[in-house]
């Protein structure tokens, strides 16, 4: 019946889709953070609709329904082909035995054109709002489903994200929804409706407590990034004070004592031998790095044994730790950076670095030009802020996951873009209406 009900909606949704391409782009987002399919057992289990509606969506633009001439010219666009053109190199180079690269590579692809469609939609507010609010709405599912499994658990369910995709793993999942996190404070501050508001509220609170209860210390890192963030700048930094303090006494008074065992470990890395296992882990991302400096060795590289083996011994950038030669078996890389690196060479992590670090620079760019502006641009400067803060969370919790071909993280960094395309054109509206000198 779930599988019928949702076929009949689809039905529904296409010629919405067809109408309107940007509606056909926003089912393509909500396909892809949702995984709608991953809940039903029936009939649309297997139903393809993500690819579906991105090929819709292409087709549209292809048929001259979105205008080629509306695109609009950026600088994330030039890094993300430039980030594409390598990461083409990097899967037909790779090292020979990865049954993982042509896979990665595919969801590498996937994510990336997404975001590079993205120019051709997003021009005005309205855009950039429905946008955030389909990615929450998307991610807000699978975070608001576990959160309330981890209060009626007390704490003891075992979260975990759609099967067959990236977020599958608690730990992916954890910082995935530590990214969305801003977007959703972003929504309850923006939101007019007293009952809309009190919605993002508590959707908030419910997903902080799914991280908390994921017992991820990457995700526990990332929200406390989030929490700090908030409380240090927001606008409404007393009422975020009391949230999340009432959110933590809430939850440290019901976790189960496997919980506070697990994060503990946080102190006690040294020793610990997962945390180990992710330090030898980092150490041969990077040999293989060292020994293909523009290419490395294919995504996913790392997880294969033969080239585990044939690294595990070699010269690191970790090499003054005195690491045992590991005994056990190929390991994933646990973190984006050394990820990228050990995937994509040092060439690759400098333009993935890149990527971050000009979201986190147009923030900046954005709040001056605001300065122009009046005080009905605040709403700017507020998804400025929760899109770097997003930036952040993901670059703290990412540092111990192996999700640097995560989709969300590139919508993020084009929608801040597209925020300064918007601001600059308001700026320059704003200047030709009072030229400087004239009297305002």
């Amino acid at each position: 019946m779930r599988d019928l009900m949702f076929a009949m909606m689809m039905l529904v949704a296409i010629p919405l889709a067809i109408a309107r391409p940007f509606n056909a782009y926003l089912f393509w987002a909500w396909t892809a953070v949702v995984v709608p399919t991953s809940y039903f057992y029936g009939f649309m289990a297997g139903a393809r609709l993500n690819f579906f509606f991105a090929i819709l969506t292409l087709v549209l633009i292809a048929l001259g329904r979105v205008p080629w001439n509306s695109y609009q010219p950026n600088r994330v666009t030039w890094l993300y082909l430039l980030f594409l053109f390598h990461a083409t190199l990097v899967y037909l180079l790779a090292y020979p035995g990865n049954l993982y690269n042509g896979e990665y590579y595919g969801f590498f692809i996937k994510g990336l054109l997404f975001s590079l469609v993205m120019p051709f939609f997003v021009r005005e507010r309205i855009h950039m709002h429905a946008l955030i609010a389909v990615i929450v709405l998307g991610f807000g599912l699978h975070g608001v489903l576990n959160g309330l499994k981890t209060i009626a658990s007390l704490g003891g369910h075992n979260m975990l994200g759609p099967a067959g995709t990236m977020i599958f793993d608690r730990n992916h999942l954890s910082t995935a929804l530590a990214l969305t996190l801003p977007l959703l404070y972003y929504l309850y501050q923006q939101s007019s409706h007293r009952l809309i508001r009190l919605g993002f509220l508590g959707s908030f609170v419910v997903v902080a407590l799914a991280i908390l209860g994921g017992g991820s210390r990457g995700g526990f890192i990332a929200l406390a990034v989030v929490s700090g963030w908030l409380v240090v700048t927001s606008r409404k930094r007393w009422s975020a004070l009391a949230l999340l303090t009432a959110m933590a006494l809430l939850f440290f008074s019901l976790a189960p004592e496997a919980w506070f065992s697990r994060l503990s470990t946080i102190e006690t890395a040294g020793t610990d031998e997962s945390f180990i296992g992710r330090v030898i882990a980092w150490k041969i991302s990077s040999a293989i790095a060292l020994n293909n400096p523009i290419f490395g060795g294919g995504f996913h590289a790392v997880q294969v044994q033969s080239i585990w083996d044939q690294f595990k011994g070699a010269p690191s950038l970790l090499g003054f730790l005195n690491l045992p030669i590991p005994d056990f078996s190929a390991k994933a890389a646990h973190s984006i950076y050394f990820e990228v690196m050990g995937d994509m060479g040092f060439v690759g992590l400098f333009i993935f670095l890149g990527i971050l670090l000009h979201a986190i620079r147009t923030r900046y760019v954005i709040k001056r030009q605001l300065r122009a502006l009046g005080k009905q641009w605040l709403w700017a400067r507020d998804m400025a802020d929760m899109l770097m803060l997003a930036v952040i969370a993901y670059m703290a919790g990412g540092a111990a996951v192996s999700l640097g071909y995560f989709e969300v993280i590139y919508m993020v960094v084009m929608l801040m873009e597209m925020l300064r395309l918007h601001v600059a054109r308001a700026v320059a509206a704003e200047t030709l209406q009072c030229p400087k000198g004239a009297p305002a």
